[in-house]
């Protein structure tokens, strides 16, 4: 399948420095691509000092490193291989460093190989498809108020403005065992299908029918200008990474 992706990470209106980091790799090679297909990664770091701005950096570099090394055939194998060695990776750099110690970053990574597409999750960024005009949310955030979201306790609306939003119960970097949502089975591709991987500092400000309608509407360029420059109207409390990746049959 062709594949179409931009990309833009901005820092917002008000935090002092960038702790998100995206990155994406597709294979020049036809025989890699084809064996290991094209990778887009976004992490949003955490801690103090330049913890966060560290974490989240490592864990894109390693992730993407790890997986193209790996020797698993399956990718969602891979994903799990790359996922491990970006925790210990950032572990062990807090570890060289007192500054960054308890540093960790969020992370959500999607693998498309021939018609399927691989995801692999931790953290409260996210990922989403839009087919046929619907958008549909396919990673689960690993989060206080995500917890209480999926308990019925509060809803979406609810979350997004809730003072300990910003709780993670899962990273990367902040435990010597990692537990990643890694779909065993891929999730098989259309022609048109639109994913966006982004960070929470889209999500706290944008509603979902706002992300459906910039991504439907412009090129994957123009999608991403839209929604950041979306999240800074708002008051870009926060860094915002956004990632959008449109798939279409060859020809």
């Amino acid at each position: 399948m062709k594949i179409d992706v931009a990309s833009l990470s901005h820092i917002g209106l008000v935090r002092q420095r960038n702790e998100d980091a995206l990155g994406h790799y597709h294979p020049a090679e036809d025989a890699i691509r084809d064996d290991k297909g094209s990778l887009f990664v976004v992490a949003d770091g955490m801690g103090g000092h330049r913890g966060g701005e560290i974490a989240s950096k490592l864990a894109v570099e390693s992730i993407i490193s790890t997986f193209y090394a790996s020797r698993a055939k399956d990718p969602a194998l891979a994903l799990r291989d790359a996922f491990k060695e970006a925790n210990n990776v950032i572990i062990e750099k807090s570890h060289e460093d007192v500054t960054l110690f308890g540093m960790g970053t969020t992370c959500t990574a999607m693998v498309i190989r021939n018609r399927s597409a691989y995801l692999a999750h931790v953290g409260d960024s996210r990922a989403y498809v839009l087919r046929n005009g619907e958008l549909k949310q396919l990673t689960e955030d690993h989060s206080l108020v995500g917890e209480m979201v999926r308990s019925g306790i509060i809803s979406d609306e609810d979350a997004r403005n809730h003072p300990r939003r910003n709780v993670i119960t899962r990273s990367l970097g902040t435990h010597d065992e990692i537990s990643a949502d890694i779909p065993a089975k891929p999730f098989e591709l259309c022609d048109g299908d639109i994913f966006l991987l982004c960070s929470d500092g889209l999500t706290s400000l944008v509603g979902q029918s706002e992300v459906r309608d910039a991504i439907a509407a412009n090129s994957p360029r123009d999608a991403c200008d839209a929604l950041v420059g979306l999240a800074n109207q708002r008051g870009g409390k926060d860094n915002i990474t956004v990632q959008v990746i449109r798939v279409s049959d060859d020809g």
